[in-house]
């Protein structure tokens, strides 16, 4: 069709992803009415007489929209075993698709294993029912299950909010059973893998276990972030890349061996599926496996391939298949990727013709089209990439083929011929250097720790520079410099908002009232109420907490509040005084000469128990203060943590500071007192130590956690998530959802921005 190639089957592959969104979104009900959207533009087509060639299409796009809502409110109603026992305990059994390393403070390594359930029951019923949903659970590494077995577990769930996880269960594994047939062969071959690269260079050869079976676990974390920034993460997660690299690889070896194009198309196909039962990958695999098989049809029926109506005709496949898919980031990303590649590279292309030799050009508009159409995916799962990601791509790119290629042998004789493997695991780990090189390299280089803007305002600027990469390559002279000149502009324009942006567009959060900042391992709580604004404590050296003001439109704080004399807690008192303007402060009982130096300038004094006073639209309690610490013991200074009630918005919070077991006991006196409490600060970051009759005094449906990912004090801990979870609190960590932003919807708490689960993802 035209310019474009054959796009016939691009609506119904539209109509499939936006009835499974739908049906994801607003139910079962959500689908159906996006479905039924799609057929009344099919009909409203027919009615109005539209080119012949269009009504089919839209038909068609119904019809497929009409699958897609079946499959995917079956899917939701399968899973509504889930939001059903939210925070109630619940046994779940299904396969096991993935063990992945997690970081942990605990003594011993943790994983996170994901489950696809079959079945579920609660506890004491005999009969299982059947149910679908994956789920994440927390375990010991030692304890955990191998991939492709079978497992059972039991806990509470916690709905997810992250791609494909439907729930995290925090519980124990009750039995797993090894796998058994193909899945055994599988696993056993990645074993053989990591046999065969022990002892191999120790930086690259965890590179090319990512390259060749996607698992990254024992890559460098600093490594993984530099990859991450550079936009080179692709290369370790398996996608259609791989797949290429595969097939034209042993595509060429049969016709040299003048096989026919029946057995060509047959050996290619069962490669790529070998390939794919035994890499760690979701949509994107399966999306390459499927075109795959599209492409060995079109070479038995002697037809020649086309991109466009492939991918269209897999995303069709798979979302109607597997509806879940259409949550599934690795999916997105692929089909936006070659969807790019095979309409706007070859025209970007004959533009960069005129100023490169013809392979710099193909290469660099490769890498510029896949590039652009992932950034608005990026952004919407809150991920960036710098700005030196086409570069970093055009260097470490083209190690993928030898590392694949070699990675791939060495999987193959692992078993059989371990020396061998080996030794071709050596020679990968060697074509790998370059990927590690430039992922240093262009992370160091000026400007390379930036990343693009996430949320919406990180869409728009995608959508900007796909609009100005799609009129360069597409657009004839001259109007295509004009069009990407300005698309260039907005992107940019947008990348850099003033604060007069709205949030929608990324600019200040908007509509909040109490907002637990991510300060890492530390404390920074916001309070607001009719515009004036109180801060309890500003977290730990650095500008976290300036930035948490920054993205919340503050530049006025009325009162700063620090409740006790810990780095933690304030240590970012320096960055958030050159951020905003502090117009009074309470100090920490026992202040430091650091504190009250970097105060001087503030109207600044100790605050008295029993005190209360209103801060324009924020009542502010002090319920506890002190005793001063006799000494910088950690327990005492804690325990002399200001507590406060503050009431905003409607909505009342108890920040509880650092109390320790001894604080809470005597703070219970006055809990009677306090009334309904809508959101409690958890003590200590969720440590142990928790005084179950002061949380049951409080009684908030909603309990704040303020701890750092990964932070080596084990908080949040076990029994301090089950104590406030026990009566069906909302439990919130900032290691999680990050921010974590809280305002009223009909009277009652609510998120105001979503929270994303970390182990989700």
């Amino acid at each position: 069709m035209g310019g474009w190639g054959d796009l016939r089957l691009v609506p119904a592959a539209a109509a499939v992803w936006t009835v499974a969104l739908g049906a994801w979104s607003a139910g079962p009900r959500g689908g159906l009415l996006v479905a039924i959207a799609w057929c009344v533009a099919a009909l409203a087509a027919v009615a109005a007489r539209t080119p012949s060639g269009l009504v089919p299409l839209l038909l068609l796009a119904a019809v497929a929209g009409g699958a897609a809502a079946a499959t995917a409110g079956a899917a939701v109603r399968a899973r509504a075993w889930i939001p059903a026992h939210e925070h109630a305990m619940v046994e779940a059994r299904g396969r096991v698709v993935e063990v992945r390393p997690v970081d942990s403070a605990y003594a011993e390594p943790r994983v996170a294993v994901r489950v696809d359930v079959g079945a579920w029951r609660e506890p004491g019923d005999a009969t299982w029912e059947r149910g679908a949903g994956l789920v994440v659970l927390l375990v010991d590494a030692a304890d955990a299950p191998a991939r492709g077995g079978e497992a059972t577990l039991a806990g509470t769930t916690a709905p997810s909010t992250h791609g494909t996880v439907d729930a995290l269960v925090a519980g124990r594994l009750v039995a797993s059973t090894p796998p058994t047939g193909w899945r055994a062969v599988a696993e056993g071959a990645r074993e053989d893998l990591r046999a065969a690269l022990v002892g191999v260079d120790p930086v690259t050869a965890p590179v090319v276990a990512g390259m060749v079976i996607g698992d990254t676990s024992a890559m460098d974390p600093a490594l993984v972030a530099q990859m991450r920034v550079t936009g080179l993460a692709h290369l370790t997660a398996v996608s259609g890349a791989h797949f290429a690299i595969l097939a034209a690889a042993v595509g060429a070896g049969l016709r040299r061996a003048r096989a026919s194009p029946v057995l060509v198309a047959l050996g290619t196909l069962l490669a790529c599926v070998a390939f794919a039962a035994t890499v760690s990958g979701g949509g994107s695999v399966l999306r390459a496996l499927t075109m795959a098989a599209i492409a060995a049809g079109a070479l038995v029926a002697g037809r020649r391939g086309q991109t466009a109506p492939a991918l269209a005709a897999a995303v069709v496949v798979l979302i109607v298949a597997r509806p879940e898919l259409a949550r599934d980031a690795g999916l997105a990303l692929s089909v936006a990727a070659v969807a790019a590649i095979a309409l706007l590279a070859p025209g970007l292309s004959t533009l960069l013709r005129r100023w490169l030799a013809a392979p710099l050009a193909d290469a660099a508009s490769l890498t510029v089209v896949a590039q652009a159409a992932c950034l608005p995916i990026l952004a919407s799962f809150d991920a960036g990439v710098g700005p030196w990601a086409v570069a970093a791509n055009a260097v470490a790119t083209p190690a993928a083929i030898p590392v694949t290629l070699l990675g791939v042998a060495a999987l193959v004789t692992a078993g059989p011929l371990p020396a061998v493997a080996h030794a071709l695991a050596e020679a990968a780990a060697a074509c790998a250097w370059p990927v590690v090189a430039a992922a240093r390299a262009f992370t160091a280089a000026p400007g390379g720790e930036l990343t693009s803007a996430i949320g919406t305002r990180g869409i728009v600027l995608g959508l900007a520079l796909v609009v100005a990469v799609a009129v360069a390559a597409r657009a004839p002279r001259p109007w295509w410099l004009a069009g990407a000149v300005a698309a260039s502009a907005i992107g940019l324009l947008v990348h850099a908002p003033p604060r007069w942006l709205p949030s929608a567009l990324g600019g200040a959060i908007d509509g909040w009232s109490v907002v637990a900042c991510d300060v890492g391992q530390g404390d920074a709580l916001v309070v607001q109420g009719q515009g004036a604004v109180v801060m309890v404590d500003v977290g730990p050296a650095g500008d976290a907490a300036a930035g948490c003001l920054a993205r919340l439109g503050v530049d006025r704080v009325d009162l700063l509040v620090l409740s006790h004399e810990h780095a933690d807690h304030t240590g970012g008192l320096e960055d958030v005084l050159a951020a905003v303007e502090v117009s009074q402060a309470w100090l920490p009982p026992a202040a430091s000469a650091a504190t009250a130096s970097s105060l001087a300038g503030v109207d600044a004094r100790l605050p008295v128990e029993g005190e209360a006073v209103r801060v324009g639209g924020v009542d502010v309690e002090v319920l506890q203060t002190g005793p001063p610490p006799a000494s910088r013991d950690g327990t005492e200074v804690n325990d002399s943590s200001t507590v406060l009630r503050l009431t905003a918005d409607g909505i009342v919070t108890v920040a509880l500071g650092d109390l320790e077991v001894e604080g809470q006991r005597r703070l219970e006196r006055v809990a009677g007192l306090l009334g309904a409490v809508d959101v409690v600060k958890v003590a200590h970051h969720g440590s142990a130590s928790q005084e179950a009759a002061l949380v049951r005094a409080v009684g908030a449906p909603v309990a704040l956690v303020s701890v750092g990912e990964g932070n080596d004090y084990g908080h949040p801990s076990p029994e301090a998530l089950a104590l406030y979870g026990a009566d069906g609190a909302a439990v919130l960590r900032t290691d999680l959802c990050g921010d974590v932003v809280l305002g009223t919807l009909a009277g009652e708490v609510a998120l105001v921005r979503e929270c994303r689960t970390a182990v989700g993802g």
